[in-house]
């Protein structure tokens, strides 16, 4: 069984949280979550949070809180999901990766767009927002 490890970084700005939807020419096309990524060699995932963040919405934020991992099965493969709540101040210069992303929304914790997308919604569990 092949082994994935991942990071979902969940950005709140004034009790809202930035939902984001993926390219339809990427993998799980269409499908809204909070920023996503893989770490990079050598790079801890603190470091791939921020980085991530930051490439796919241009926002920098302090991370605040780390949820207990996540594991999914999934045929042959294990994916280990490492979650990260970020902290933003300012959204002024908030700007999709055209080349990953088509779309955002601020959410509040009760949207119906939580329970809607599983992975969404985990991610808010362990973070111990729901």
């Amino acid at each position: 069984m092949k082994t994935f490890i991942t990071m979902h970084a969940l950005i709140e700005y004034k009790g809202k949280y930035l939902i984001l939807q993926r390219a339809n020419d990427r993998s799980n096309p269409g499908y809204w979550n909070c920023v996503t990524g893989h770490i990079k060699e050598k790079e801890n995932v603190e470091e791939t949070a921020l980085r991530e963040v930051k490439e796919e919405t241009n926002l920098d934020g302090e991370i605040i809180k780390i949820g207990e991992p996540l594991i999914h099965y999934n045929r042959n493969q294990r994916w280990i999901i490492l979650s990260y709540l970020i902290k933003v101040s300012d959204i002024s210069n908030l700007r999709i990766d055209i080349r990953e992303l088509q779309d955002y929304k601020w959410i509040e914790k009760d949207s119906d767009m939580v329970s809607k997308y599983k992975g969404f919604e985990e991610t808010l569990k362990v973070l111990g927002i729901l």
